[in-house]
């Protein structure tokens, strides 16, 4: 079974890479270089297009399979033990804005004792962060001691100058940012530090059965009793703060964030609230997509506050014209908004435990109208197995992968795992979770909403549940 099992894994390999290599020659480009810095363009947007990112994700799974399969049993377990170590790695090398600093340099790279001297750091132990991490493809050894950025660190360079850098607060280093740099730098630092106390308050006769929001992780790890929220808004994690706002605008990198547009048909007389919008990201799609709807982003009022900057410096004329503003709301209160067409709730109940995710969707509900319709934007975790179940909301079933593959795709969707059980506010900060299609349709149907459909992303987990009011 194993040999039959590696020559369908082979030739899973080989068809995939081929079609990828067929995809590229027929526009006449080349897959982007690893060894290359990132370069946006046709080569670039043709890798995350619906043509190719679901040959990428098959070449994925198998490849990952692939290893799994033929390693050695402990040497598999022990590398997935330590993969704190990249965490730990990369929070090192974005907190010393390597990326920038290397950037500057070029392709030929710069020596481990410069970049020591320039960071303040010893040269040695950098040395073996920045070897770490090009052993797993991130930066690269051009020659011994001497690194330089490759395509994956490149993609996160936040374009300021080193300058720049070295004369403001580090917080403020992902202002008008897509907010690679800032996700990571979030999810290396608190969710990181809150992970590793994930076993002891599951075990823990207190909190081990809770959902309490109040009762993750985070609270063990940095020794405070507060909600997430509010201690992110304490005087001394200002820094995280700031960061915060441009790490949710990263979520938009997580799948091709055009999928919020799939069915939808909005006219100038239609309002559109993206609840818990953050700074506006998916809105700021629909926004350029359709020019003379209204919307309003609710958020904290430190959230808007951040939003409201970043739309100044990205698309002004939207807030300027009026078209899109902003308004301070906690969406456990009362929604102060009637007469809306859409309400937009993404990358919002993963956040949250059942409890509070029918809270929020009972406010919405007591404000629609009867035609007003409900987008939940978040992650469809799917089964690691084959799932037979019947299942009638269009959208909900995807095809199965060939055999071996692993039902979900395996390392392919693992991002999808990740968030849930750490990666934002979910499991480690607020004792929420990513949920299955069956989950998400069943909370809304708690708070009075009936699921019509699921637009899914290509190639993706996620996916926009599309509801109407009961």
């Amino acid at each position: 079974m194993t040999i039959q099992n590696l020559d369908e894994l082979q030739s899973i390999l080989n068809d995939s890479i081929d079609r990828l290599k067929s995809e590229y020659q027929s526009r006449s480009l080349e897959f982007p270089s690893l060894d290359d810095g990132y370069r946006a363009g046709a080569a670039e947007a043709l890798a995350s297009s619906p043509e190719v990112s679901g040959v990428i994700s098959t070449i994925v799974a198998a490849s990952y399979q692939l290893l799994a399969t033929v390693r050695t049993p402990f040497i598999s377990a022990f590398d997935a033990a330590l993969a704190y170590n990249v965490s730990a790695c990369i929070r090192v090398t974005e907190q010393i804005n390597a990326v920038e600093i290397l950037r500057d340099v070029g392709p030929e790279g710069m020596h481990i004792n410069d970049l020591a001297a320039k960071t303040s750091m010893e040269p040695t132990k950098l040395a073996r962060i920045f070897r770490a991490l090009a052993t797993h493809h991130i930066f690269r050894e051009v020659k011994p001691n001497v690194f330089a950025n490759n395509r994956i660190s490149s993609f996160c360079d936040t374009g300021k100058s080193t300058e720049w850098l070295a004369s403001h607060q580090h917080a403020a280093k992902h202002e008008g940012t897509n907010g690679a740099s800032a996700i990571l730098d979030h999810g290396t630092d608190e969710v990181f530090k809150a992970s590793a106390y994930l076993y002891e308050t599951m075990s823990s006769p207190e909190t081990g059965h809770s959902f309490s929001a109040t009762r993750a992780p985070l609270q063990v790890a940095f020794k405070t009793d507060k909600l997430w929220w509010d201690w992110v808004e304490e005087p001394h994690n200002q820094h995280r703060l700031a960061r915060y706002g441009a790490a949710i605008r990263a979520s938009s990198l997580w799948n091709r964030p055009e999928a919020i547009l799939q069915g939808n048909s909005l006219t100038p007389d239609d309002l559109v609230v993206d609840v818990g919008g953050g700074t506006g990201m998916p809105a700021m799609i629909l926004a350029r997509a359709y020019l003379q709807v209204q919307i309003i982003i609710q958020d904290r009022k430190a959230i808007t506050e951040q939003g409201k900057a970043f739309w100044s410096a990205v698309y002004p004329e939207a807030l300027e014209f009026g078209r899109v503003s902003f308004q301070a709301h906690e969406f456990f209160n009362e929604q102060p908004l009637k007469n809306v067409s859409v309400f937009i709730l993404r990358t919002v109940l993963h956040d949250w435990p059942d409890e509070e995710c029918l809270t929020i969707l009972k406010r919405l509900r007591a404000a629609a109208a009867p035609t007003t319709k409900l987008l939940v934007g978040d992650f469809n975790v799917p089964y690691a197995c084959q799932d037979d179940s019947n299942f009638d909301i269009p959208g909900a079933q995807t095809p199965l992968p060939p055999k071996p593959l692993l039902a979900n795709l395996g390392k392919a969707n693992a991002i999808t795992y990740a968030l849930d059980t750490s990666v934002s506010p979910m499991h480690v900060l607020l004792n929420g979770q990513e949920r299955t299609t069956a989950h998400q349709v069943d909370l809304a149907r708690q708070a009075g909403w009936r699921a019509m459909k699921l637009n899914r992303a290509e190639s993706s987990c996620f996916g926009f549940l599309v509801a109407d009011p009961a």
